[in-house]
């Protein structure tokens, strides 16, 4: 599971680093989503909150164990 994060991970920036810079400002699908680069954003913020949350269920399940 670990190793499927890391590959798709370095697969998204590795797409993000190739997007032209002038893309980042363009509407993400409808205007209602925003740009490019708030959705970017918004996934890795997204992402942050998710292992956030793995961290603490982990200690609670080591806590338990103890």
């Amino acid at each position: 599971m670990t190793e499927e994060f890391l590959a798709n991970s370095a697969a998204f920036a590795d797409e993000v680093a190739q997007m032209p810079d002038e893309k980042l400002d363009q509407v993400f699908v409808n205007e209602k989503y925003g740009t490019y680069l708030r959705n970017i954003e918004g996934v890795i913020e997204h992402s942050y909150y998710h292992f956030g949350q793995i961290v603490l269920i982990k200690k609670l399940i080591l806590a338990a164990t103890k």
